[in-house]
């Protein structure tokens, strides 16, 4: 319909339309089609407005052509490690103690194994495939700010308007939370993205993420203190899994910038990021 779109009129169209989703299925179906939304634009801005789904160079651009294997083990070590690490912070701090598995774990994990990658991979197509390359004349950093901010208004109607998510604990407290934790996985999944030339380590990262403090947190702590630990300190966007993805997306940040480096024999000030 619209080939020659260029990269700021389609990046403006997709955010435009996948936060108009968002705010007008917050409540459908418990937020399937809202967390299918970034996936569903997509597929609608390549294959029915701009038609570059039916070529090979803008297939390419979502990086779904390489695996980016190299990546895999900075991604799961950024997100499972960093949950893994903020629920013995709030175990050492007396928040909870460990406990061996309990509960229906294995039907839990069994359910997260099977609807977590497909979730992650709706999400990240739509972040870190479609959206991130096309706002890539702002510059890396940049793009990933703006990833960034569009995630999190794309999560606020869910947040604000449902009892599904972050609906525990002070708004006032939770809603910053949030935000920063939001901002700092833009730049880590960013990252990942940027450095690997591949989508998937960010769909890893993003599964990795939601399964790991998911299941430890619902199957393998114990506390009576669960907004604090869930909320505040552990969960999906805690003070500690902020600190800790916080650390992790600088330490990328700078491993990008030296890799610059390296390759130009510049200082890193000078190449565009």
């Amino acid at each position: 319909m619209f080939r020659q779109l260029d990269d700021r009129v389609t990046s403006i169209v997709y955010i435009v339309l996948v936060l108009a989703v968002s705010a007008g299925t917050a409540r459908v179906a418990e937020g399937l089609v809202l967390a299918l939304s970034p996936l569903l634009t997509v597929l609608v801005l390549l294959f029915v407005v701009t038609r570059e789904g039916y070529s090979r160079d803008g297939l390419r651009r979502l990086g779904l052509g390489r695996a980016g294997l190299r990546a895999w083990p900075a991604a799961v070590a950024a997100t499972a490690g960093v949950c893994l690490l903020a629920t013995a912070g709030a175990v050492v701090l007396g928040f909870g103690r460990f406990t061996a598995p309990r509960g229906d774990w294995a039907q839990s994990v069994a359910a997260v194994l099977v609807t977590g990658p497909i979730l992650a991979f709706a999400e990240e197509i739509g972040w870190r495939g479609y959206l991130q390359p096309r706002l890539a004349r702002l510059g890396e950093r940049t793009s990933m700010l703006v990833v960034g901010v569009v995630w999190i208004a794309w999560h606020l109607p869910y947040v604000l308007f449902t009892p599904y998510y972050h609906a525990e604990g002070s708004r006032a407290v939770v809603l910053p939370l949030f935000g920063a934790s939001v901002i700092a996985f833009s730049f880590l999944f960013g990252y990942l993205r940027v450095m690997s030339g591949s989508v998937w380590p960010a769909v890893l990262a993003h599964f990795a993420h939601n399964a790991t403090f998911a299941l430890l947190l619902e199957h393998a702590v114990i506390t009576d203190r669960p907004v604090v630990v869930a909320e505040y300190l552990a969960g999906d966007t805690g003070l500690f899994v902020l600190a800790g993805t916080a650390a992790c997306a600088l330490a990328a940040g700078i491993a990008r910038s030296a890799g610059g480096r390296h390759r130009s024999g510049r200082p890193a000030s000078s190449i565009p990021l």
